[in-house]
C-alpha cells in the first residue's frame, strides 16, 4: 500500500509542471534573468506575472494571460498559446555600475598679455586641456563619474605650460544629474605664490615670456561708410581692439580712407578688418594700392556689412565672397558648422543658434571659397536663398588671405563669447597667425 501523503505531493508537483509551463516557456529574455532571483508568490514571475494556468475540459492546460514583461502566454499541454502578452519590456538600472556626468567648466582668467597661454584642469585621474573662448575667457568639458569626490585643480600657465600664472584648488563633488556647470571667476586664482624669479613680484604681475610688442602682429580696423552706418560700429572696433590686444596684436583705427590707404601705411599692417564698412568707400587710386597689398600677401577680413560695400568695384566682390542683398528682421536662427577645424569655428559645436540681422547674398560664394557657417533657412523666417545659404567663409585669393562673417549687426552681438571667439579666430587667420 503506498502512503497517504503520495497523493496530494503528485498533486502539487502536477500543479508545479503546470505553472512551470505556463511562466517558462516563453523564451523571454525577462524571464530567463529572473530565474535566480527571490519570487514574492507562485504566480509571479520577475514580479508583474499573472496568469496561471486554467485546467480545460478536455483535460489540457489553457496558457495564463501572461503579463511578465512582455512574455507571451503560457503555452497549454496541447501546444496552443491562448495568453497575450502586455509586458512593457523596461530595463532595470544596474544599482552597481557606476554612471558618469558631463560637466562643463567656465573658467574666467586673470587679465595677462602672452600668445602662449594655457589652462588645464585636473580631477582625480582627470587631466585636460580647456580651451580659448576669447579675452579671458576658457572652457573645458569632460564626463566624470557621477556622485564621486576629488581635489579639483584649475592651472594657469604662460610659456605653453612652463609658468604657473595662478591655480584654483578646491574639493569638488560631482552631483548625480546629467550635466553640471562649474564656475570659476578670475579672482578665485591664487597667483601671489608663483614668484619664478624669487624677486617678490609674482609671474603674473610681471611679463615672464609675454609677447614683445616690437614683433607682434598689426591690424588696421576700418570702418569708413558711405551707406547704411550701423550702431553696432563702435562696439564692434572696441570689441575687435579688446581681442586683438588678448591675443597680443595692436591695432589702429581708421574711420576714413584718406591717408590711410597709401603704400607705404598699408604695408605696416599685416591685415586689414573691414569693419561694418557701406558704400563707394575708396576712391581708384586706393583701390589700387589695396589690391597692390593684397597681392603682397596682406589679409582682409570683413564683418557683416563690408559685403555692402564697393558694389562697382569687381575685385573686391571677388574678394569678400559675395555682395549683400536683402535680409528679415532681426531673429533667432540656427546656424550649421560645415568647418570645425578654423580657428574661427573650432570652439562650437555643430550646431549654433544665436540672434542676428541674416544676410542673403546676391550670389552663393560657395564654389571660390571654404565655408565655415551655413544657416538653417527652417530655423527663421525670411530667409532667401534656399537649401544652400552660407554665413561664413574664408579663402585664398590674389595672393592673400580672406575672411568674411555674416554677423554682427546688433551691438548686443560684441558681448557674446563665441561670437567674440569666432571674430577672433577670423582676425589671427586673416593676420596670418593662424592659417
Amino acid at each position: 500500500m503506498r502512503p497517504f501523503i503520495d497523493t496530494p505531493v503528485r498533486l502539487a508537483s502536477a500543479l508545479l509542471v503546470g505553472a512551470l509551463l505556463v511562466s517558462g516557456c516563453s523564451g523571454s529574455s525577462d524571464s530567463q534573468a529572473s530565474a535566480g532571483g527571490d519570487v514574492l508568490n507562485s504566480d509571479e514571475t520577475n514580479g508583474t506575472g499573472e496568469g496561471a494556468a486554467g485546467e480545460m475540459d478536455d483535460g489540457t492546460t489553457a496558457g495564463g494571460a501572461g503579463e511578465t514583461s512582455g512574455e507571451t502566454g503560457g503555452e497549454g499541454s496541447n501546444g496552443s498559446t491562448s495568453g497575450t502578452g502586455q509586458g512593457n519590456n523596461t530595463d532595470v538600472p544596474d544599482p552597481l555600475a557606476q554612471t558618469m556626468i558631463a560637466v562643463d567648466f567656465a573658467i574666467t582668467v586673470p587679465s595677462y598679455v602672452s600668445d602662449s597661454l594655457q589652462v588645464r584642469v585636473a580631477w582625480g585621474d582627470e587631466d585636460i586641456a580647456a580651451g580659448w573662448v576669447g579675452d579671458e575667457f576658457w572652457s573645458a568639458s569632460a564626463d566624470f563619474s557621477s556622485n564621486t569626490e576629488n581635489l579639483l585643480v584649475v592651472t594657469f600657465y604662460d610659456g605653453n605650460g612652463a609658468i604657473v600664472l595662478g591655480r584654483f584648488e578646491r574639493i569638488y563633488k560631482t552631483g548625480t544629474n546629467g550635466s553640471e556647470i562649474f564656475t570659476i571667476n578670475a579672482d578665485q586664482f591664487d597667483t601671489d605664490q608663483w614668484d619664478d624669479d624669487n624677486d617678490g613680484v609674482s609671474n603674473l604681475d610681471e611679463s615672464i615670456a609675454g609677447t614683445d610688442p616690437s614683433g607682434s602682429a598689426r591690424v588696421l580696423l576700418f570702418s569708413e561708410t558711405r551707406g547704411y552706418r550701423h550702431d553696432s560700429i563702435d562696439a564692434a572696433v572696441l570689441a575687435l581692439e579688446e581681442l586683438a590686444a588678448s591675443s597680443g596684436i595692436q591695432t589702429t583705427r581708421a574711420d576714413d580712407s584718406a591717408g590711410v590707404f597709401a603704400e607705404t601705411n598699408l604695408a605696416r599692417f599685416d591685415a586689414v578688418v573691414w569693419v561694418l564698412t557701406s558704400g563707394d568707400v575708396l576712391d581708384a587710386d586706393e583701390q589700387m594700392v589695396f589690391e597692390t597689398y593684397i597681392q603682397a600677401g596682406g589679409g582682409y577680413a570683413g564683418v557683416h556689412a563690408a559685403s555692402d560695400t564697393e558694389y562697382e568695384w569687381p575685385w573686391y566682390g571677388a574678394l569678400v565672397g559675395a555682395w549683400f542683398e536683402r535680409h528679415p528682421e532681426v531673429q533667432s536662427a540656427t546656424q550649421d558648422v560645415e568647418d570645425g577645424m578654423h580657428p574661427s569655428t573650432a570652439h562650437l559645436s555643430t550646431r549654433w543658434t544665436r540672434t542676428d540681422e541674416w544676410y542673403d547674398y546676391r550670389t552663393n560664394p560657395r564654389a571660390q571659397v571654404t565655408v565655415l557657417l551655413s544657416l538653417d533657412e527652417d530655423s527663421y523666417t525670411g530667409g532667401g536663398m534656399g537649401d544652400d545659404h552660407p554665413s561664413a567663409w574664408y579663402h585664398d585669393y590674389d595672393g592673400g588671405r580672406s575672411w568674411y562673417t555674416g554677423g554682427g549687426h546688433t551691438e548686443s552681438s560684441y558681448a557674446e563669447p563665441e561670437f567674440r571667439a569666432h571674430l577672433l579666430g577670423g582676425l589671427r587667420y586673416a593676420a596670418g597667425l593662424d592659417e
